[in-house]
């Protein structure tokens, strides 16, 4: 696995590298512009982005990243900072999963490994529900001229419930799908579904996801 790690504190590379570095394939930058050339100029598996950093910050170069990159690649966002206002801002400026500090680094390797196995949505299929459209392979979803970019996590939930619609999905399916065996926190899934939520809200699609009651999530796009 080729891991980029963007972080500016020396010690706590060193530590990542002593423990993951038998393993893993890493490549290490302190600063966000650093750390935005590497990710673009090289194909990795997963990129791990501190929040704090010089010159760009990590919601920053997250933007840009998912602005500029061809492929969904997973990031896992490190912050100090743990509302859920924080996770919020992190999900919707593209991270997949979330790391508070100070952390584990079994914590960190486990992390990685599950964001490596997640399954990224085919290429080349476009799915339509109503007036939205979603390329799962960009994760661009579409309301006639309006777009938003999805990180890979919100493309495979919307993916699902638009292959599911208007049936519901539940939410043990969803998390399957999203972690395999190794599901965190239940409030994990309902970040992100809140995350896409607020996407789908900049399309005026505000109200398409629907909570039921022991179902699941279920779509209804008009």
């Amino acid at each position: 696995m080729r891991v980029l790690v963007v972080e500016d504190n020396r010690d706590l590379q060193a530590n990542i590298a002593r423990f993951l570095g038998t393993d893993f394939q890493l490549d290490f930058a302190a600063t966000g512009p650093q750390g935005l050339t590497l990710a673009l100029g090289h194909e990795y598996d997963v990129i791990v982005l501190d929040l704090m950093l010089p010159g760009l910050s990590g919601i920053e170069l997250c933007q840009r990243y998912r602005q500029l990159a061809p492929r969904l690649v997973p990031i896992l966002m490190l912050t100090a900072r743990d509302t859920l206002e924080d996770k919020e801002e992190g999900f919707r400026a593209g991270a997949d999963d979330y790391l508070v500090k100070p952390f584990s680094l079994r914590e960190l390797r486990m992390r990685l490994e599950a964001l490596a196995r997640r399954p990224v949505p085919p290429s080349g299929r476009r799915l339509t529900v109503g007036p939205l459209t979603l390329e799962p392979d960009t994760g661009h979803a579409r309301r006639g001229e309006q777009v938003v970019r999805l990180n890979r996590t919100e493309a495979l939930i919307l993916k699902l419930l638009m292959e599911s619609a208007p049936e519901p999905v539940s939410t043990a399916t969803l998390a399957h799908h999203l972690w395999g065996d190794e599901a965190p926190e239940s409030s994990a899934l309902r970040t992100h579904v809140y995350a896409l939520r607020g996407a789908l809200a900049e399309l005026g699609l505000s109200a398409c996801i629907t909570t039921r009651r022991n179902e699941g999530y279920s779509l209804d796009a008009r």
